[in-house]
């Protein structure tokens, strides 16, 4: 079975330094070989994150901006790379996601499968109205958010998608189309529109009826989720060892991610900060493999 593991960017070095991290990140942690990976971007790449790229043998691929007027749809980009069609699965994610461990036993099946998004944003009588303007019919599944409020199955973190290569190529047309109608009526959306990718993201399996198998939060995990009351109050967990860490703008001045007051989940975040440290002194090398950290449960694959 062959895996794309892809992300995008624009042209801001910020986030080529986060691209930088998700693919060291992946190719010490997360068993995954440099071929395996595809950096996009959109406007061009700074040069020296490109040299660096090229001087680990990862593809970069140029796409076109798929829209200005909301800059996280640009991952719908993605859907038109060369790079991605022949593989058996696609692993879409966001720039920010640092891999803790591997999440290959996951990267499988014939269905979407993602974190279901954190909260429902909208009550599930404004996902009724949603889908009837947009001529979508009545809702075919509904499940609990992360923080308990019903939602659609679809409205998942956009953060990480994996999905097969039937599934990619069924979301090539749709996704897009639902996408622009969402920007085209943010009013329907407010104050939530900035979620449009992700929004659109759950008319899309509406539209394709499509089946949505949910990963546990570990393949996802907010680092903004600081607090160790939240963690057993939501998850009902004392404890959580994240295989993905999406640290958002949890970051210092450097780059560097910010510590919880979760020793489990900060145990983790300086295994990324480790090796953040290792690019900066110039001594990391992309073909080391380094086991993650020992002794902590393993998750069961769904």
């Amino acid at each position: 079975m062959t895996v794309k593991f892809s992300c995008i960017i624009d042209e801001k070095p910020k986030y080529a330094r986060q691209a930088l991290l998700w693919a060291a990140s992946l190719l010490t942690y997360g068993q995954v070989p440099a071929d395996a990976l595809v950096v996009h971007t959109v406007d061009g790449c700074a040069p020296e994150y490109q040299r660096v790229f090229d001087s680990w043998g990862i593809r970069i691929e140029k796409v076109r901006c798929f829209d200005r007027r909301h800059a996280w749809s640009n991952k719908l980009g993605q859907l038109e790379s060369e790079a991605l069609r022949r593989a058996d699965h696609v692993v879409l994610c966001d720039c920010d996601l640092a891999f803790c461990g591997s999440i290959l036993p996951w990267v499988s099946g014939n269905a979407v499968r993602a974190v279901i998004a954190a909260r429902a944003w909208f009550p599930f009588r404004r996902w009724k109205r949603i889908l009837a303007a947009a001529g979508l019919g009545r809702v075919t599944s509904a499940v609990p958010s992360v923080f308990g409020p019903p939602t659609l199955a679809g409205f998942c973190n956009g953060g990480l998608y994996v999905l097969p290569q039937s599934l990619f190529q069924s979301l090539r047309s749709v996704w897009p189309k639902w996408d622009r109608w969402v920007l085209d009526r943010r009013h329907l959306f407010q104050p939530w529109g900035f979620f449009a990718d992700q929004i659109s993201f759950a008319m899309s399996c509406q539209e394709l009826a499509l089946r949505v198998e949910h990963l546990p939060v570990e393949l996802n995990y907010h680092t903004r989720w600081r607090s160790p009351r939240l963690l057993r109050a939501v998850l009902g967990k004392s404890d959580i060892f994240p295989l993905v860490l999406h640290y958002h703008r949890e970051t210092d001045a450097q780059g560097y991610l910010l510590p919880t007051k979760i020793a489990s989940v900060n145990a983790r975040i300086r295994q990324i900060n480790r090796l953040l440290r290792r690019f900066d002194r110039g001594d990391f090398n992309p073909r080391q493999q380094i086991s993650a950290q020992p002794g902590q449960p393993v998750l069961n694959v769904r």
